[in-house]
């Protein structure tokens, strides 16, 4: 069920619209309990939830890329040439 479907109610749509707040660990403390408490009691909301978790999950394990050795020593090299800001 998503924020935009006619079945999801007022607190569906809030939360939702909370939820990366949420998983960001950035909400105030009120709105955290709200979160916390409706996707307690909401199902579809609590599966939303955890997909966006997994996904996270996903991408954090799977999409890490390393520079190449050149390229950094290519930075480095001009970020030693550049002068100091003053």
């Amino acid at each position: 069920m998503s924020a935009g479907d006619s079945e999801c109610g007022t607190q569906c749509q809030e939360a939702l619209a909370q939820l990366e707040r949420y998983l960001d660990g950035e909400l105030a403390d009120t709105t955290l309990d709200e979160v916390k408490a409706h996707l307690t009691a909401c199902y579809p909301c609590t599966d939303r939830a955890t997909f966006e978790e997994q996904l996270r999950a996903i991408v954090r394990r799977d999409c890490v890329d390393t520079a190449p050795p050149s390229l950094l020593v290519r930075i480095r090299e001009h970020l030693a040439s550049e002068p100091a800001e003053e």
